[in-house]
């Protein structure tokens, strides 16, 4: 028997709800932020093997743009300084109140969310364990940090890559459980369906692509869902 997933695991997963959405009323860089990691994941996908049709493939380069563009026009609206051949912004002039203090240097990147490059690191270079180890190191300093539910999605990304469905289908649920406002949910979903039907549970696999389709119609991961429906 394969399937040693604990049932009421299994059961919380296909019928527990997930209101997830990208919150509109965030500030700018973590909207900005948060766009730049779900490309990222969009990329890794791009190297699945579960994700080689053209069709898929066609979508997911599609999407990996839409975001691309997003992001472009977020940042030029955060007044990021103009393109060449726009010209340079007016002087500012000088304060009755004396000379403008020095900008602030550049915050310091903290040790933990050196964990979580070096981690992703790893993970690029396919050395999953070590990557595991690092993003949970991660997720013990900064367990609701910026880059807390991109960790622990590729904590199931490595034991899915190491074929550890009934592993990757509990790490999965974590980020659903514990991030559920994160824009990786719809992602982890079909994850969590691709994990199931690996080990040949086609019927929970069939009800997450569902559930990720009922959820999140517009979102890159319900094209995917829509056409491992197909095959079930």
């Amino acid at each position: 028997m394969r399937r040693s997933v604990p049932a009421l695991v299994i059961l919380v997963i296909l019928l527990g709800g997930c209101t997830a959405s990208i919150g509109g009323d965030s500030p700018l860089k973590k909207e900005v932020d948060s766009l730049r990691r779900e490309i990222d994941t969009l990329k890794n996908q791009s190297r699945l093997d579960d994700l080689k049709s053209e069709s898929e493939t066609a979508a997911l380069r599609a999407e990996i743009e839409r975001l691309s563009a997003e992001v472009e026009r977020l940042e030029k609206g955060a007044g990021l300084p103009p393109a060449p051949g726009q010209g340079a912004a007016p002087p500012v002039a000088p304060s009755v109140a004396g000379p403008a203090a020095p900008p602030a240097p550049p915050a310091a990147p903290t040790a933990a969310k050196g964990l979580y490059e070096e981690g992703k690191l790893l993970f690029d270079r396919k050395d999953y364990r070590q990557a595991v180890e690092l993003f949970q190191n991660y997720l013990r300093e900064e367990p609701k940090g910026a880059n807390a539910a991109a960790a622990q999605f590729y904590i199931g990304e490595s034991l899915y890559s190491e074929k550890r469905y009934e592993e990757a289908i509990l790490e999965y649920q974590k980020v659903v459980e514990g991030f559920p406002k994160s824009s990786q949910v719809p992602t982890t979903l079909l994850k969590q369906g691709l994990s199931f039907q690996a080990l040949g549970d086609g019927s929970s696999a069939k009800l997450l692509y569902q559930k990720v389709l009922n959820n999140y119609p517009k979102s890159y991961a319900a094209g995917v869902a829509k056409e491992r429906l197909k095959g079930l």
